[in-house]
């Protein structure tokens, strides 16, 4: 997974540029999910308003309303598409492995290099999409269920079976940890972790 780049870096050049509009569009949502990251992890979600997810990005709020119907909108789709684009990247790291073990310690790894090198997507994943009440708490559940079937050794990414009350529990219990990290400011330490979490996983 990239770093959440900045609006501004990833902002189309303003007039008349002969882009096709669907390529705009895709890159006001792009940056819409970067702003939404940054927003929270500067206000937290419960204290961002579309304004600033709108001025962070470098669009107008018209420009928001045309991609997502409000805030809560915007927020689930960063998630999905963040958490997505970090399971690509730790697939990746298993792929390169043969022995469960050696897949389980890879995808660690990953995850905790990715996520502190980008603090704003570390923590709308690991904690401010909690702040969405059901619908929030259903999407981490479907985080923690992908990422057991990645950490722990002998679960497939793609089984598609919900993990054990046990695997659950050492899977949320690995997010929260990091959410707490990140919370503290410490999102640039999380490979310390690597050791004592590769105890748990595996």
């Amino acid at each position: 997974m990239e770093e959440v780049e900045t609006a501004q870096a990833r902002r189309l050049p303003p007039g008349s540029h002969g882009i096709p509009a669907d390529v705009v569009a895709r890159n006001q949502r792009e940056r819409l999910v970067a702003a939404m990251a940054e927003a929270c992890a500067e206000k937290g979600y419960a204290g961002v308003s579309v304004a600033d997810v709108a001025k962070r990005a470098g669009v107008s709020s018209v420009t928001f309303y045309k991609q997502f119907a409000d805030k809560r909108e915007c927020m689930l789709a960063a998630h999905r598409q963040l958490l997505g684009r970090l399971l690509e990247e730790v697939d990746r790291a298993r792929a390169g492995e043969s022995r469960p073990a050696a897949e389980a310690g890879a995808a660690l790894r990953a995850t905790l290099g990715l996520l502190a090198a980008d603090p704003p997507s570390a923590r709308l994943l690991s904690v401010e999409i909690l702040a969405l009440g059901p619908e929030g708490s259903k999407r981490h559940d479907a985080a923690v269920g992908a990422f057991a079937s990645r950490l722990l050794p002998g679960r497939s990414a793609d089984a598609g079976a919900p993990p054990s009350d046990a695997d659950w529990a050492r899977t949320a219990g690995i997010l929260a940890l990091i959410g707490r990290k990140v919370m503290a400011g410490e999102a640039g330490r999380l490979l310390e972790l690597e050791d004592a979490l590769k105890r748990i996983v595996v």
